[in-house]
């Protein structure tokens, strides 16, 4: 072979695109077809306009989806604000009595099981860190009792109020207990030789020595003693009054849209005592909503304004407190929807005039 043909064919494979050449160039190839292809560089419609297109009827394929999307998460989002149509809250509601007697029916084989309370209040959403509080019930619904650790140190008038309320708790068969001890027992906290506990009340003499050794544990949790939740004390009557609060109240939250949930009975409770603790629920929600939440003094007279006013008696003869008609309009101001369920029977909206 001539070197004339041989530099002819060289130019000839030069001339050829290489296999890496090919596939790069078909690789551009197929992004430009991709940004170029049909519905490619379309402006995407806002939920403003896609919910108007939708209500209209113009919106098809994955854009109907979208919208069918949104109406379900606005309708779901409109029934705990209070602004939501009649299809979001039906019309039909029940009473208290009504409502029991169905939720009986459902959860008759398991009379532990709780009644839940849903109160939906029209407390705005920048107000609810400090929606909260603590309210004794009449019949406390909880089944499993209190653990306290009580630090005190022993021969102080604490340590002993908190030793003979031990005995009463042993002597009544309630489930709750109390764990005294000083300097001794905040060792075997902060060793965790002590069992789990769910309530911590402390002297003022002991505070500086529990902060330093176990406020890293307490803090997170919430137990951390602290004067104005009313958990350090100093002599008997106040460790008495401490105690009380700690064994029979309950604590409450409201949620970031400003609904509240709670237990406020069991199945096995009578008519009288559920109602006795849905109406000391609502009550308590209902005074710390119109005490305001945003540091604003409100008097007393106008927190009392909202409570019952009016004395009613019954077919048996029994005396209950009730709400006049301004009452009951300022209460209803703040609680839109109440609903009682239980922990696995339906829920049902009962008649606000019968509650509250």
């Amino acid at each position: 072979m001539t070197w004339s043909v041989i530099g002819a064919l060289q130019g000839v494979r030069h001339a050829l695109p290489t296999p890496h050449g090919s596939v790069r160039m078909m690789h551009q190839t197929s992004v430009l077809a991709r940004k170029s292809g049909p519905g490619r560089g379309r402006a995407r419609k806002s939920p403003n306009t896609l919910l108007r297109l939708h209500a209209e009827g113009k919106l098809r394929g994955a854009e109907a989806l979208q919208a069918a999307r949104l109406v379900e998460e606005e309708r779901f989002r409109s029934s705990f604000s209070g602004k939501s149509d009649e299809s979001a809250h039906p019309s039909d509601t029940m009473t208290l009595s009504d409502a029991r007697q169905v939720i009986r029916a459902v959860d008759a084989a398991r009379p532990r099981n709780a009644y839940e309370l849903h109160i939906v209040t029209s407390v705005p959403s920048n107000q609810t860190n400090a929606f909260r509080g603590r309210l004794t019930y009449p019949r406390d619904p909880r089944i499993k009792g209190e653990t306290v650790l009580v630090f005190a140190d022993q021969d102080t008038e604490a340590a002993q109020a908190a030793e003979q309320v031990n005995e009463e708790l042993k002597a009544s068969g309630s489930s709750t207990r109390l764990i005294v001890g000083g300097q001794e027992l905040i060792g075997e906290t902060s060793s965790g030789r002590v069992p789990s506990y769910t309530r911590v009340l402390c002297t003022s003499a002991l505070l500086p020595s529990l902060s330093k050794a176990l406020a890293r544990t307490l803090g997170p949790k919430g137990l951390m003693p602290n004067v104005k939740r009313g958990t350090v004390a100093n002599d008997g009557e106040e460790m008495r009054r401490a105690i009380d609060q700690l064994v029979t109240g309950v604590d409450w939250r409201g949620d970031r849209v400003g609904v509240v949930r709670g237990a406020v009975g069991r199945i096995s409770f009578s008519e009288a005592d559920l109602r006795a603790n849905v109406q000391a629920f609502l009550d308590a929600v209902i005074a710390r909503a119109a005490s305001g939440l945003t540091g604003t003094k409100v008097s007393v007279k106008v927190v009392e304004s909202y409570a019952r006013d009016v004395s009613s008696q019954r077919e048996d003869g029994t005396t209950w407190q009730r709400r006049g008609p301004g009452a009951m309009k300022r209460a209803q101001s703040i609680i839109k929807d109440v609903y009682l369920s239980s922990t696995q029977g339906p829920g049902i909206r009962l008649r606000l005039e019968d509650v509250l």
